[in-house]
């Protein structure tokens, strides 16, 4: 049998475990904790071995069998004789099947570990949390004692024409593919210009801001210089 055959047929088996991982790592459409090659491969395969297990021991219970003696010698190249061949053509509606299943899975098992971590690890210092300070600082939750319900920003832009610090509620983020910030959206903007403070450094601060006008206002980090958070806790008498 053809040698790039067997290779597809174990690039096919090990593709589950990459699935799981990347909807396991995935948070608001992008990768939260990102691993070198070796260490996403190492723990693919064993994720792949695992979900393996789990759909074999399925499908026994539904009483089919799996052939292993034919499956080795579809890995390894080996010649199959003509009733292995008969046997094959019979089964291609079930491993159909079952590679659907298998890549379909480790999807849904994915993102339901994720959602368990987060549930059970929902703070920035919690035990097992998330590799990604982005996400914990802009969600407010750092603490079980420190949970924001609103958070305000104040950001440092610097433009061609000058630098602007704008100020208002978080209203949603965006990250990298690697974890790192990207865009802001901000609502009830307010705005000033900086150089305006030496040129009226009488008038009271929070009359040398003037509204945006707008529903939502969206910055780049790459051109923020810094970023101010505001934590507000809404709490009941």
């Amino acid at each position: 049998m053809n040698i790039a055959l067997s290779a597809f047929l174990l690039l096919a088996l090990i593709i589950p475990g990459f699935i799981f991982l990347n909807a396991y790592d995935r948070k608001e459409n992008t990768a939260i904790e990102r691993k070198p090659f070796d260490v996403s491969s190492a723990m693919a395969l064993f994720f792949s071995i695992l979900i393996h297990l789990l759909l074999i021991t399925a499908a026994s219970w539904l009483g089919y069998t799996v052939n292993y003696e034919l499956v080795i010698k579809l890995l390894t190249g080996s010649s199959l004789s003509q009733g292995g061949l008969e046997e094959l053509v019979e089964s291609v509606p079930l491993v159909t099947f079952y590679f659907l299943s298998a890549y379909s899975a480790p999807f849904f098992l994915g993102k339901g570990a994720q959602a368990a971590m987060f549930r059970m690890n929902p703070y920035k210092n919690s035990a097992f949390s998330f590799d990604t300070p982005w996400y914990y600082e802009l969600k407010g939750k750092l603490s079980q004692t420190h949970n924001a319900q609103i958070i305000k920003l104040s950001c440092l832009q610097d433009l061609q024409d000058g630098s602007y610090l704008y100020y208002g509620f978080l209203e949603d983020f965006y990250l990298t593919r690697d974890g790192q910030l990207d865009r802001l959206v901000l609502s009830d903007v307010f705005r000033r210009r900086i150089i305006a403070d030496q040129e009226s450094s009488q008038q009271p601060p929070d009359e040398r801001f003037y509204e945006v006008k707008g529903d939502r206002v969206v910055l780049k980090y790459d051109e923020i210089k810094n970023i101010n958070i505001e934590y507000f806790y809404i709490t009941s008498l």
